[in-house]
């Protein structure tokens, strides 16, 4: 919810001079609705594109987006002084109670034109998101004639001149029943932001936002102090009317809940407008220090952070980078991973292997823990990225494995097949075959070349472990996380390696055996346990060109199965699993 709010805002700096509004709808009558349809006014119409404007249909049940059309979707009408009429024929059109519809233009919402019937809603998603609809208060039901409409009646030239009438003999694209439109209104200036409720820091910087119809002059930005008797600042004179002024919030102006805005024009201050309600100027809040074990581990069955909400500072590795999305890891295993959802913050400079530190708001967003809205990000260096932790496919698909706990790290699974190569959007299946387990999804977010087919094996799979559509599934970064050995970082062929153990199953002791052909490399064998700890580590130094052995004893350790890898040169060419039984 939060991302697409902040989004709306952002969008909102682009604003101004359209005069448009929702005037007539129909949507239920008696017996099967017939003739259901939406009109839309716009002044000027001749000097925007219309594609930039859309129609948003609301769900109240759940505050989601249920149709958008875009204004050059609609049909013409007439057109009365510079008015023009634009209207659309559209089945389905909810009948509450209550549903909403929305218009914004370039992505932000028209001020005062998400409203609804049979109540109020509240946006989950779109344009309007974490808003209440304003209800109408008029309606249609079950005993609505067909050919009525509700509709906007009254002298005007704005919406808010106009009120909604009980269903009326429909107008479609033409002037409703005593409506009368002024082709030249009186100018106007309406605050956007702030406009009530926000709370901006000291020494922050934000935008104050406003729409002006029919007047194009030159405006004053005032700052008021409503315990001061509304005490009166001038923040700015003289500034183009473009809708936007950014203000560097002094570091040292009072910290308060009750301020306005009010924005004149220059000459009588006519016309004029102040802020709606209050909104707090703030001390600066300082974030929390957490790691990324501290936001990810949980014991809520719904998987949520126990940080929601919270503005916290965290640090890690970038492991992964999928659009403008990416993924910090600060340490190997289980709850080290997470989602870095920039939300409009510049993320160009970042790439995997950073090492930053990165400032904003820990979010649950369909299910997936994110930090985003970010207020700061700082590179630190650069280093190596963990290991991926190995896994059976099954941790991520089965819930007796908590996949919650894998959310957002960098994980691998080994000789895995193809199960499904096509589930549709991209998406594939992989099984490594173990009782236990079971299958995992493959996404295509990152940029690989492979394609999956049918019963192939292969070594490994990396990736990250992502949550979307209700589902967990493994995201490779590229070609590399599908091959045994990166053929970047390595001069020996896997086949050369021919790593395995035996016996398999074991107890207390199994036999390591591989393949070497250069006599200059260092070689080591890690033993992972199941939840990706490095538990023992064999280096070897005495070794021959060929087939080389080395032993592990167990007889200290539990029942269970390990992941062994094959490390040569400080690089890893390989990962088998292998199986200790007491």
């Amino acid at each position: 919810m939060k991302k697409l709010f902040f989004i709306g805002l952002l969008m909102g700096a682009l604003l101004f001079a359209q005069n448009v509004w929702i005037n007539e709808f129909h949507y239920d009558n008696a017996s099967t609705d017939e003739g259901e349809f939406i009109e839309i006014i716009l002044q000027n119409a001749e000097n925007f594109d219309l594609a930039e404007f859309t129609v948003t249909f609301y769900n109240g049940s759940n505050g989601t987006e249920y149709d958008t059309k875009t204004l050059d979707q609609f049909t013409v009408g007439e057109s009365v002084a510079n008015y023009t009429f634009f209207y659309y024929f559209k089945e389905g059109i909810q009948n509450g109670a209550p549903d909403g519809i929305a218009i914004s233009y370039q992505n932000a919402l028209i001020p005062g034109q998400f409203i609804s019937y049979e109540g109020e809603l509240e946006a989950t998603e779109g344009v309007a998101t974490g808003i209440t609809s304003v209800d109408i208060g008029v309606a249609e039901g079950g005993t609505t004639e067909i050919g009525m409409s509700l509709q906007l009646s009254g002298l005007g030239a704005e919406y808010s001149n106009f009120i909604w009438v009980e269903p009326a003999p429909e107008t479609i694209g033409q002037l409703n029943n005593n409506q009368t439109l002024d082709g030249n209104p009186d100018p106007t200036i309406t605050v956007i932001s702030p406009n009530g409720g926000e709370e901006w820091e000291q020494g922050s910087i934000h935008n104050i936002n406003w729409s002006s119809v029919n007047f194009e002059g030159n405006v004053d930005v005032y700052l008021y102090e409503a315990w001061r008797e509304n005490r009166e600042t001038l923040l700015v004179g003289n500034i183009e009317n473009d809708g936007i002024w950014e203000w560097e919030i002094p570091v040292d102006l009072t910290a308060h809940p009750n301020y306005t805005v009010g924005i004149c024009g220059v000459i009588d201050g006519d016309p004029c407008d102040v802020s709606d309600a209050d909104f707090s100027i703030i001390t600066p809040v300082l974030p929390e220090e957490l790691t990324i074990f501290d936001i990810q581990y949980t014991q809520n069955e719904t998987g949520d952070s126990d940080y929601i909400d919270q503005y916290i500072q965290t640090n890690g590795v970038v492991t992964a980078k999928f659009g403008s999305s990416f993924f910090i890891q600060d340490g190997i295993g289980e709850w080290n991973g997470v989602c870095i959802y920039p939300n409009g913050f510049d993320v160009t400079e970042i790439t995997v292997g950073q090492n930053i530190t990165i400032t904003g708001y820990i979010a649950e967003y369909n299910g997936k823990t994110e930090i985003t809205d970010l207020t700061n990000i700082s590179i630190n260096g650069t280093e190596n990225l963990p290991d991926p932790s190995p896994i059976f496919t099954g941790y991520i698909s089965l819930e007796d494995y908590n996949p919650e706990a894998w959310e957002g790290v960098l994980v691998q699974t080994s000789e895995v097949t193809i199960t499904n190569p096509d589930l549709g959007y991209g998406t594939w299946e992989i099984d490594d075959g173990i009782d236990s387990s079971g299958p995992c999804v493959v996404a295509h977010s990152g940029s690989y070349e492979y394609v999956p087919v049918l019963n192939d094996i292969l070594p490994r799979v990396v990736g990250i472990v992502d949550f979307a559509y209700d589902g967990f599934r493994i995201e490779p970064r590229d070609d590399n996380d599908f091959l045994p050995v990166s053929a970047e970082n390595s001069e020996l062929e896997i086949t050369n390696y021919n790593l395995q153990n035996y016996p398999n199953p074991f107890n207390p002791s199994t036999t390591i055996s591989f393949d070497i052909i250069d006599a200059n490399s260092f070689v080591t064998i890690e033993i992972f346990n199941v939840k990706g700890q490095l538990v023992k580590q064999l280096g070897i130094t005495n070794y021959e060109l060929g087939v080389n052995q080395v032993t592990w004893n167990a007889e200290n350790f539990s029942s269970g199965i390990y992941f062994y890898k094959l490390v040569v040169d400080g690089k890893l060419v390989d990962t088998k699993k292998m199986i200790l039984m007491k």
